[in-house]
């Protein structure tokens, strides 16, 4: 790796900052050195993290990037996509495309519910709606439900 030389003036103050932070154990071109790695490191990660070309990385989305078969939820994505965010999950366009397929796989009338479930629970995913495992009895079975008269009996 070439090396290039570099001269700096510094005021008095800086001067004196400048053998306050580095300590005793590095020199000042080696303090300086640390002090460009560390900027250069941290710029990189930064630089990685902010493509701001995914819609789906801020708090609010619109109709737009929602696809046309589920512009009807689009409401409800919206509304739960700030939960979603502040929970800490991943909010990009990949997890997007899962969350409308999952969205699709529901049948059409428990989309919704899905939605809604998710917002009031605040979710960081939909899940499907869970149906009552007991079948719902008919009320006529029930003896109580019959009918006593003095001339037939129960009937």
């Amino acid at each position: 790796m070439e090396k290039t030389k570099v001269c700096i003036w510094l005021d008095s103050e800086l001067h004196a900052y400048l053998n306050r932070a580095r300590g005793d154990e590095l020199t000042i071109p080696q303090y300086i050195r640390l002090i460009l790695k560390q900027k250069m490191k941290s710029s990189a990660k930064r630089k990685s993290k902010s493509v701001a070309s995914d819609p789906f990385s801020y708090y609010i989305i619109n109709h737009e990037v929602i696809p046309d078969d589920l512009k009807e939820y689009a409401d409800l994505l919206i509304e739960w996509w700030p939960i979603r965010k502040k929970k800490g999950a991943s909010c990009t366009q990949s997890v997007a495309n899962r969350i409308f397929n999952t969205l699709r796989s529901f049948p059409s009338q428990d989309r919704k519910e899905a939605l809604e479930k998710a917002i009031t629970a605040g979710w960081k995913d939909i899940y499907p709606v869970k149906k009552g495992y007991k079948p719902e009895e008919p009320k006529n079975n029930h003896p109580a439900s019959r009918v006593f008269t003095a001339k037939g009996g129960f009937q």
